[in-house]
């Protein structure tokens, strides 16, 4: 399974093997959205947030780092949590995010995907504008600032570190993922695209909350 993520995923996730979302209603002329920030304060642990406001959603822009059962730092450095946000099991994340947001389900995804232009660049809107391998930084229109935080893989070793940004989703019934597996959203250094994939629950992936704009 290592090997599939960090050889096979990055040679054909921009063609064949995983999807990108195409929302009925999203066209290629879509033009992107204004992003607005704000800042939100976990009661829990006392860590702070950018909020991001896109279309009609309120995201973090940054990677969760709060610290629970199946939650997990890169390469079991604490300093990589600050730096990237933890990893969490799909079953930490379902209960990671604080009170009054949510694990982002694929509609929540397809939003930002449509809000990034709904195209197959749509990661250059949301990438940082550093740290990805090569020359795939994106520009950070949406504030959304999706770091290559790489993942915990399922037999508990790391990798992937400026390569892929991967975010779970809450969605593990839809049509196509097996049991046992949830939803992943991911960018890669290999391409712009922004898409979706499934895999195992016990992987670590990064967690953004979110709620609906108010």
């Amino acid at each position: 399974m290592k090997n599939f993520l960090t050889i096979a995923v990055s040679l054909v996730l921009a063609f064949s093997s995983l999807s990108v979302a195409k929302p009925a209603k999203a066209t290629k002329s879509a033009k992107p959205a204004k992003a607005k920030s704000a800042e939100y304060k976990d009661a829990r642990d006392k860590q702070k947030y950018r909020l991001v406001k896109i279309a009609d959603r309120e995201w973090f822009g940054d990677n969760l780092n709060y610290k629970m059962d199946g939650s997990y730092c890169l390469n079991d450095d604490e300093n990589n949590c600050m730096a990237y946000g933890r990893l969490y099991t799909w079953d930490a994340a379902q209960k990671a995010c604080p009170a009054g947001f949510r694990l982002p389900a694929q509609a929540d995804f397809e939003s930002l995907w449509t809000a990034a232009g709904a195209d197959f660049n749509a990661g250059y809107l949301i990438k940082t504008d550093y740290g990805w391998k090569g020359e795939t930084n994106g520009n950070d229109t949406l504030k959304f600032s999706a770091m290559p935080a790489g993942n915990r893989f399922d037999d508990e070793t790391y990798g992937n570190l400026a390569k892929f940004a991967f975010f779970w989703s809450a969605d593990d019934s839809l049509e196509g993922i097996e049991q046992g597996s949830a939803r992943v959203w991911y960018l890669t250094n290999k391409s712009m695209a922004f898409g979706y994939t499934s895999r195992a629950k016990i992987f670590g992936f990064s967690v953004r909350c979110v709620r609906n704009a108010k």
